[in-house]
């Protein structure tokens, strides 16, 4: 939101098992320059996904955390596992999210399992959008997928990209907000290019469309749309802003995580649209500084560790906090997140009473 203090975002990567969830948190580490090689949950050398019973699982078993800096913006990641099995780990940390990135597969005939999230996000109004993944396996039309998905959404989906194909192949993309078209470069920055021809009239289409969905909640682009004239691309990039943080509409955009495609345009996506802290903490109804755990650790000679987000301010060491019983709990040590994988040695526990505190913003 304009002029709001945004500090560090907390991103959630939701969506159903096999997804892809965590192969696109390896490739944010890997396009923010958080990490120097593009890691891959099959080969068994990604960071998330690391410990030997979801390596043998080859799917996440626990709540994956993360950070990286991208373009001066700070961002952690909450990578909760899909499996019905193992979603309960990270719920809590979800909630306590600035935006959500629902993770889908491109087969309309598998959008139904994206229900569950979305429906999640809905009831707990999570500001989210939805990134189509592995879309050079796509066949079919993203329209089609969208209109399998938006039955599953409260809000509009708001398809803010069309594909480049050459033959039945998906190789680059259209942004329609900003009428600029780009071919993917496999593990790099997608290279601008000329809009095909044969494009044109979808491009027109789709970006009218696109801009009637904002203009129903923007009274000043609708005279633009109805006097023929052209809006700026910041309207039409506030409007996007302002739809996704009102969970007014959600924003859908595509690529492949194993490639790196599209990776850089969501990164994009998120460091001007995210909303910040201050946005969820009047979500949650906070008032004042305030610590939300979210999962406590207990294990060898580091103690109790307990994950844990600051809302509403800063709060320091030794400081007498109030649960919700009104308990009062002094705050042990502090230490901002750094890792990116759980502790070695820690066993998760249904505790949330703080010892050692280890905090995502």
């Amino acid at each position: 939101m304009p002029g709001e203090l945004k500090g560090t975002r907390v991103i959630a990567l939701v969506g159903p098992a096999g997804a892809g969830k965590t192969g696109l948190a390896e490739a944010m580490l890997f396009a923010a320059g958080a990490v120097d090689r593009h890691g891959s949950t099959g080969k068994g050398n990604s960071v998330g996904d690391s410990s030997p019973e979801a390596r043998s699982r080859g799917g996440s078993t626990e709540t994956n955390l993360y950070n990286f800096e991208y373009l001066g913006e700070k961002f952690a990641i909450v990578d909760a596992p899909g499996s019905i099995g193992f979603s309960s780990d990270g719920a809590r940390a979800v909630a306590l999210a600035d935006i959500a990135i629902v993770v889908v597969d491109p087969d309309p005939a598998r959008a139904a399992l994206a229900a569950p999230a979305m429906r999640m996000l809905d009831e707990h109004g999570i500001p989210h959008l939805l990134f189509v993944n592995r879309i050079d396996q796509a066949h079919g039309r993203i329209r089609d997928l969208l209109t399998a998905l938006q039955p599953m959404s409260v809000s509009p989906l708001i398809a803010r990209q069309i594909p480049i194909r050459e033959g039945d192949k998906v190789t680059g993309f259209v942004d329609l907000a900003l009428e600029r078209a780009f071919h993917y470069i496999p593990g790099k920055p997608s290279e601008q290019i000329t809009l095909p021809s044969d494009l044109a009239d979808r491009e027109a289409e789709a970006r009218t469309h696109m801009l009637e969905q904002l203009a129903d909640h923007d009274d000043g682009l609708l005279e633009q749309l109805l006097m023929d004239q052209t809006p700026e691309p910041g309207t039409i990039f506030a409007d996007l802003a302002r739809e996704t943080s009102d969970n007014l509409g959600v924003s859908v955009l595509f690529g492949s995580a194993e490639n790196g495609w599209g990776v850089r345009r969501l990164l994009k996506a998120l460091r001007h649209e995210a909303p910040g802290p201050q946005s969820t903490a009047n979500r949650l109804g906070v008032e004042g500084p305030a610590l939300h755990a979210f999962k406590t650790f207990h294990g060898g000679a580091v103690g109790r560790l307990v994950l844990s987000r600051i809302l509403g301010g800063k709060i320091a060491e030794g400081a007498e906090l109030r649960d919700p019983d009104s308990h009062a709990i002094r705050l042990g040590r502090y230490s901002p997140f750094k890792a990116t994988r759980r502790p070695k040695s820690m066993k998760p526990a249904t505790a949330t009473s703080p010892r050692s505190q280890r905090s995502i913003s």
